[in-house]
Order: structure tokens, then C-alpha cells, then sequence
């Protein structure tokens, strides 16, 4: 496995200092990670994305290991869920020109109170598993991985992840298995891990403490922190992926409150030693 940092890992710091995408690769790679992911939000115009990343990568040793969207196809409102579909279209042509190995996508956003009525359930299911159907055939002309993420609470499960996933039926979508997200449903880190890995295609690693719950039905709150000092179980959810034969990147998101040019660092070295740990990098 590999060891890469995400662009939202630095999305605070980013903007406070106005970064660019070469300030970006220089920060990674001074960090001693394998790779870097590009967030689309991030990027602006789609037409040039492409070349801006190539040139900040220029002379680096960082690898691409992914791009980044953040769609939310669970809308009714008919034009807002064709514009989600068309720019998600539009920027699976950024990552066929850069040869990005995973573009991570989301399902859609459910809140945490709807997300036990079946009834609205299956509406969104649907909504959703339409839309990734309709990307996921575009992805495979163009030659693309998509990796759909558990994020939002639809799909958020290990099982209903890898339900949409098998739903669609394509060698062009696999999953991003975000360890942290999982806990927002009130499933632990490395089950979730354990449900989606054997589709798995894209990890994102972070932490999350558990806090008292505010919402009915939901074991525990959760409230972002450096990855290592949380209930992640992250040992648990690297061997699983070691032992389904998982050969791709560990993305670090960094999501915690602490200044990221602190808890970057601390998270990618405390994720970097459990990995050389595990014989795994």
C-alpha cells in the first residue's frame, strides 16, 4: 500500500493563504507521502484543471493517486440533480486526462433523522442508483475508476455501499472506504471496512471521537480529530485490507479542528508508523 494526503486535508489552509496547487504538492511531498489527490472544488475551470495539475507536479515525486468530487445526486428538483450528473461528466474527463487510478464520488445526502424510513429510503436509492448508473457508463467509455465513497448517509454502511455497487454491476465503480464515515450510521470503523473491502478501490483515513448522541437511533455523536487519537480502530481496518490483497493508496483526510499545518504532520506520521508496523509500506 501507499500513503497519500488529500487536498482537503489542507481545504482551511488552502484558502486562509491562498494556495496554489504547486504550494499544495510542495506541502505533500515535504511530508514524505508516496502521493496527493486533487479536490474538483478546488481546481475551478474543468477546461484547464488538467494542465494546472501537471505543471505543479512537474519535477515531483509524488504520484497522482486520485480526484476528488463531491456531488450529491439526492435531489428532486429535476435540473439540480442534471447539473450534479453533467458536472460529475464533465470532470470524469479531467481524470481520463490525467490518468487519475480512482475518482472517489459520493451517493447523496440523507439527514441523520430520515435516514430510518424506508419509504424515503427507497425513493432515494433509486434516485441515486440512477445517476451512478449513468456516470459509471460514461466513466467506462473514457476509461475510469470510479470509487464510490460512504458519505452522507447514502450509500453510509459497509452493506449498503457494496449494494449500490453491485446494483450498478460494472467493473467502473468500486468504493472508497472512508474508516470514519461508517461510524456515522453507528458502524464501527474496520466492520464497514470488513463489509466493502473486496470491492475496495480507493481508502480514504481519518478519526473520529465518539461523543453523546444528539440524534435518535444513533449510538454516538462524533466529532473530528487527529487520526490516531479517536476510536477508529485503524490497525484492525489496514489488516483487513491487507488481507484482501488491497495494493492501493491510504489517502489521509485530515478533518480535525487543530491548525492543519499541526495535525497533517501528526496524522500522517501516526498512520505512516502503524502502516511499517503491518509490513505494508
Amino acid at each position: 500500500m501507499k500513503l497519500s494526503i488529500c487536498h482537503y486535508s489542507y481545504h482551511r489552509t488552502w484558502e486562509a493563504k491562498n494556495w496554489s496547487c504547486r504550494d499544495l504538492v510542495e506541502a505533500v511531498e515535504n511530508l514524505g507521502a508516496d502521493g496527493i489527490d486533487f479536490h474538483v472544488k478546488y481546481l475551478g475551470n474543468p477546461e484547464t484543471a488538467a494542465q494546472r495539475v501537471r505543471d505543479a507536479m512537474a519535477g515531483s515525486s509524488l504520484i497522482l493517486s486520485g480526484l476528488s468530487m463531491s456531488n450529491d445526486f439526492n435531489s428532486d428538483d429535476e435540473k439540480k440533480y442534471r447539473d450534479q450528473i453533467e458536472t460529475v461528466k464533465t470532470w470524469l474527463k479531467v481524470a481520463a486526462e490525467l490518468k487519475a487510478p480512482a475518482s472517489r464520488i459520493f451517493g447523496g445526502h440523507v439527514p441523520p433523522e430520515k435516514r430510518g424510513d424506508p419509504v424515503a429510503r427507497k425513493a432515494v436509492t433509486a434516485r441515486i442508483t440512477a445517476a451512478l448508473s449513468e456516470v459509471t457508463a460514461e466513466a467506462e467509455k473514457l476509461g475510469v475508476c470510479l470509487a464510490l465513497e460512504n458519505h452522507g448517509g447514502a450509500p453510509c454502511s459497509g452493506e449498503e455501499q457494496v449494494a449500490m455497487i453491485k446494483q450498478i454491476n460494472s467493473p467502473s465503480l468500486k468504493a472508497t472506504i472512508d474508516v470514519g464515515n461508517y461510524m456515522q450510521c453507528g458502524q464501527e470503523g474496520h466492520e464497514g471496512t470488513a463489509v466493502a473491502a473486496a470491492c475496495c478501490s480507493y481508502v480514504h483515513f481519518k478519526d473520529f471521537q465518539k461523543i453523546e448522541s444528539q440524534t435518535p437511533g444513533l449510538p454516538w455523536g462524533l466529532q473530528s480529530c487527529t487520526v490516531g487519537k479517536g476510536n477508529v480502530d485503524h490497525r484492525a481496518c489496514l489488516e483487513i485490507l491487507r488481507d484482501n490483497n488491497y495494493q492501493g493508496f491510504v489517502a489521509l483526510e485530515y478533518e480535525g479542528p487543530e491548525d492543519e499545518l499541526i495535525g497533517v504532520p501528526e496524522s500522517l506520521e501516526y498512520t505512516a508508523d502503524l502502516m511499517r508496523e503491518l509490513g505494508i509500506r
